[in-house]
């Protein structure tokens, strides 16, 4: 006995010793569920796809009640925090060990990575944004982008930045779009290609707290409607110009459904800029016959309880994307609206079969996406169908990636 635990001792050091180690740069902020999702799902991808590694969270934003809702799923999740750079400093020792102790550092989904988004040139938070692909490169180990959106790389982005980003093992974009911005920019990695917002791998729920919400507000499961306003809709350059006329469009199909169905709507937020933005702009303007069906969510929440109201809904009609995408992902089909300004994300869902659920607001009618979100209503076997085909894709490219991933790894 004392010999073969003798012998099982190194044995055991030795697969210790042998798991593989991923940096994850992720966590953007704590003020959007998708955001927040992005750390638990990846962390799920991973044991799936990857089990061999142990992972390593490196939060730009994180707070203990996200920890807590991480760590209740994966308990032992590991984090560091603080930032690569500061003025005059250097960067802090534990940033650079960890960089030295890893295999693999992995760039989080998100849209972190641009140069002149909403016309913004800030080449400092660029680079910022661009440091770690260099402590991996200096520390010689692989990096890689999941699911990235690219939305803008004006110059000088394209020339200070081309080195850095065609030296990754894989650049995944969040949409197919991203992937020709990245060739126009003159980037050529081995593996750029287009792979599913790492939302979808969201599974993370909290259906008591969901309930007890639910009965609280008096909606009963599978009779209400989610609908989303975006807080940028009305003040950012490339939209507000005509945000007014968007909101008055998402106004239309609201009414339109509550007429129709005689369903309640939750007006919810994805960011929590949207709580009193969907007050004054989805209820309070409304017709007197409508305002009864209409509920304000007026708190926050962490994107698992969100998750459980949104499963709990008939379906959900929202200009914010990455509601649609978990709840998708977990059954439910749903409706997006979008302005190319929101970001370039919406065109991940022609990208994986449903661009019909996707509605351009400066081109699509009130009447078609009321159409569109109705048909979903009537004919609930038929939404699921096209839901669970395009969810295959999703399955299927997220599959294909996480295999580049492990041939990075040497796994």
């Amino acid at each position: 006995m004392l010999r073969r635990t003798f012998l099982s001792t190194p044995l055991l050091a030795q697969t210790r010793a042998a798991r593989k180690k991923i940096l994850l740069r992720t966590g953007w902020q704590m003020r959007n569920i998708g955001d927040v999702a992005f750390t638990p799902a990846m962390l799920g991808a991973l044991q799936r796809f990857i089990p061999e590694a142990d992972v390593t969270c490196w939060a730009a934003s994180i707070d203990e009640p996200c920890r807590a809702m991480i760590r209740r799923d994966f308990p032992n999740a590991k984090f560091i925090d603080g930032g690569a750079t500061a003025p005059g400093k250097p960067t802090p020792p534990h940033i650079l060990e960890a960089f030295r102790d890893t295999d693999l550092f992995l760039y989080n989904s998100g849209m972190v990575i641009n140069y002149g988004l909403h016309g913004t040139h800030d080449m400092e938070r660029t680079i910022n944004s661009v440091t770690p692909l260099h402590l991996a490169a200096n520390a010689g180990k692989p990096y890689g982008t999941w699911a990235q959106t690219f939305d803008v790389l004006n110059p000088p982005a394209n020339i200070v930045l081309r080195q850095i980003l065609s030296g990754a093992k894989f650049l995944f974009t969040r949409e197919s779009i991203s992937v020709g911005i990245l060739k126009d920019a003159g980037v050529a990695g081995p593996h750029i290609a287009f792979a599913p917002d790492i939302a979808f791998q969201f599974k993370q729920r909290n259906d008591p707290a969901a309930a007890e919400y639910l009965r609280s507000e008096g909606l009963e499961p599978g009779k209400f409607l989610v609908a989303m306003i975006h807080y940028a809709v009305l003040d950012r350059p490339g939209v507000r110009e005509r945000g007014p006329e968007y909101v008055q469009k998402m106004r239309e199909v609201l009414i339109r459904w509550a007429r129709e169905t005689k369903l309640p709507i939750l007006i919810a937020p994805e960011d929590d800029r949207e709580i009193e933005l969907g007050k004054q702009q989805l209820i309070d303007p409304m017709p007197v016959d409508v305002k009864p069906l209409l509920k304000l969510r007026k708190t926050f929440w962490l994107p698992d309880e969100a998750l459980s109201v949104f499963l709990s809904s008939r379906t959900m009609f929202n200009m914010e994307p990455h509601g649609n995408i978990m709840a998708l992902a977990n059954g439910l089909p749903c409706l997006h609206c979008y302005e190319w300004a929101f970001g370039k994300k919406a065109e991940m869902f022609r990208d994986i079969g449903i661009g019909e659920w996707a509605c351009h607001l400066a081109s699509a009618t009130p009447q078609q996406m009321g159409d569109e979100l109705l048909a979903i209503h009537r004919d609930y076997a038929a939404a699921q169908r096209k839901r669970e085909a395009a969810m295959k894709t999703v399955e299927r490219l997220t599959a294909a990636g996480f295999g580049v991933i492990r041939k990075s790894m040497g796994l």
